[in-house]
């Protein structure tokens, strides 16, 4: 009986050093922290979803979409959250890889916001004005000077950081700034700031928010892939299903102290995420129209949808 239970006992360290062994790395680049977007991200390693998947997920979050797309360009990152025109710019330069699922088809949570005392009241006042985005050619670049041109005016971004973009605000750098959600809706709640233009609105769905895979990881790890997809979305699923136990991580993710604006994000956010990754491609190509249109890259708008995007990776869940 003794014997019994120590050879089981031998045998469960070995399977579970076998399954340790057996999990696949799978690099996470995120453009910005704390996007309530990505919350799924983190709550996939609570919920120990990864492990299950038979991958171990190593997460960076870098300055902005552009960042996390040099990223996944040097090999440094496996997978990146991005955006469709950024996608498809980068794959028109040369960029061998493509978006595998989608996070957010609408820009839900995005604002456009000032400071509570400014003078500002709507996008034509920003006539001339700087405003603070992540990074040039990034998501929020996209937004604002889409917000200006829609408001027939010209505007200076302003490439801060995706942490800067708070602090650019509050100290006079910028005069207003396109704001990703979560921080966006805290600011509105806690009265800092106000939104001159509620881009989940306003604008039609255009891909703020995708999983973009390089062609090597693909190829090498198609499974990983498969696994660290499916983890994610099976997380975003035990968010929305269970709402207590979601908006208590969604609250320990983004570090927010009020409840009542972190029932806010995860009503307006969290539960507008894509539970399947669907790739919408008349959006793919909406988005990456008004990046050809904005960026004044006319190759952009050369790019076919259903060459720089696949659904063979998405999760059956």
């Amino acid at each position: 009986m003794v014997r019994s239970s120590f050879a089981a006992a031998v045998f469960g360290v070995v399977c579970a050093a076998q399954a340790a062994l057996a999990q696949d790395t799978v690099r996470i680049g995120l453009a910005v922290p704390q996007n309530a977007a990505y919350v799924q991200f983190y709550a996939a390693e609570a919920l120990g979803y990864y492990k299950e998947a038979g991958v171990k997920a190593e997460i960076t979050v870098y300055r902005g979409g552009a960042a996390s797309q040099e990223a996944l360009s040097a090999g440094a990152a496996d997978m990146i959250t991005y955006f469709g025109a950024g996608a498809g710019l980068a794959i028109a330069r040369g960029a061998n890889e493509k978006i595998v699922a989608v996070i957010d088809a609408t820009p839900h949570g995005w604002h456009m916001l000032v400071p509570a005392k400014s003078a500002i009241r709507s996008p034509k006042d920003l006539e001339g004005k700087r405003v603070g985005v992540a990074t040039k050619a990034g998501t929020a670049d996209m937004f604002a000077l889409w917000a200006a041109d829609a408001a027939g005016v010209k505007i200076q971004t302003i490439p801060v950081g995706g942490g800067g973009m708070v602090p650019s605000l509050r100290n006079g750098q910028v005069d207003a700034i396109a704001m990703f959600p979560g921080l966006s809706l805290s600011l509105l709640e806690n009265g800092e700031a106000r939104s001159i233009l509620d881009l989940g609105k306003e604008m039609p769905p255009t891909l703020p928010d995708v999983i973009v895979a390089s062609q090597d990881f693909m190829d090498k790890k198609p499974e990983a892939l498969r696994g660290a997809l499916r983890a994610v979305y099976r997380a975003l699923a035990h968010m929305r299903d269970d709402r207590a136990w979601g908006l208590k991580f969604l609250k320990e993710f983004t570090k927010e102290q009020d409840d009542k604006t972190n029932e806010l994000v995860y009503d307006r956010v969290v539960t507008q995420i894509s539970r399947d990754g669907a790739i919408d491609l008349a959006a793919l190509q909406r988005s990456m129209d008004v990046g050809a249109k904005m960026w004044s890259q006319p190759e952009l708008g050369k790019v076919k949808p259903d060459a720089i995007a696949t659904t063979a990776y998405l999760p059956k869940l």
